[in-house]
């Protein structure tokens, strides 16, 4: 009987064993590509949130250099009143 059906299909447990292998990917394929998506939405949330503090660092840097500078504008034009002010006590 067993060779008959071995007559049948020669290959019928190859094939079987072949199935069992891919519903075994199938099973272990589903929770990690739950896994990619839920990595990938990380990812791009910390992009973002990467970018957005960026782009704030960027902004205040600027702000810093237009005080700063300001600062320096303001000092210089009180040395020069200062240094009227002495020069006219002269």
């Amino acid at each position: 009987m067993e060779e008959l059906e071995a007559l049948a299909d020669p290959i019928r447990k190859e094939v079987a064993v072949v199935r069992k292998k891919i519903d075994a990917d199938n099973k272990e394929l589903k929770p990690l590509g739950h896994t990619c998506q839920k990595k990938e939405r990380e990812y791009k949330e910390a992009l973002k949130a990467f970018t957005e503090k960026n782009k704030e660092k960027v902004h205040l840097i600027t702000k810093l250099m237009e005080l700063v500078s300001e600062s320096e504008r303001l000092r210089m034009k009180k040395l020069e009143e200062l240094s009227k002010n002495i020069d006219s006590l002269h």
